[in-house]
């Protein structure tokens, strides 16, 4: 990881994530907001550092990827109870 990423979060991973997050909030889809940040940050920094830098994309795909996890961990504890 770069040292730029050490100080404070760079502001395409800043604004991606704010975008994932606002659209995820407004939708009625993030029950913890400290889980689902933590998550989008994630995904966001491994596209970054795979070199994607539009932000829309990055935001879309997280999106998308917050969705399935969402999904997946639903029908996970449906199972269990």
């Amino acid at each position: 990881m770069s040292a730029w990423f050490r100080e404070a979060p760079p502001p395409l991973l800043e604004d991606a994530v704010r975008i994932a997050v606002d659209f995820l909030d407004r939708t009625g889809e993030i029950d913890d907001l400290d889980e689902a940040c933590q998550f989008l940050v994630n995904k966001v920094s491994f596209m970054i550092a795979q070199g994607q830098r539009n932000r829309l994309l990055l935001a879309n795909r997280a999106i998308a990827a917050y969705q399935r996890y969402r999904e997946a961990r639903t029908i996970e504890l449906s199972l269990v109870s």
